[in-house]
């Protein structure tokens, strides 16, 4: 699903994940999206970007020995939003 998230905290070098908030998000919610080194795309504090978003889940046990799954969010591309972009994606 492609959606246009505005950055909240400027990645750092080491980073592999960014975190946004999305346009089309009402509650203003900031999610935790992983994206392949964020620093060197010139990810920064504030930009809009639009990204295709995946789910993955991830099946962990835990100290008991119980199943429990964490439901992450990632993305392959990113692409910088441009004026015509802001009207075609929410």
């Amino acid at each position: 699903m492609k959606l246009i998230a505005l950055i909240m905290e400027s990645p750092a070098p080491e980073d592999d994940f960014i975190i946004v908030e999305f346009r089309s998000d009402k509650s203003g919610q900031h999610f935790q999206v992983f994206i392949e080194q964020p620093f060197l795309k010139r990810i920064r504090k504030y930009d809009e970007w639009l990204l295709d978003i995946k789910f993955r889940s991830i099946v962990m046990k835990d100290l008991e020995g119980n199943k429990t799954y964490d439901t992450q969010l990632y993305s392959e591309m990113a692409v910088g939003v441009t004026d015509l972009m802001r009207k075609k994606y929410k």
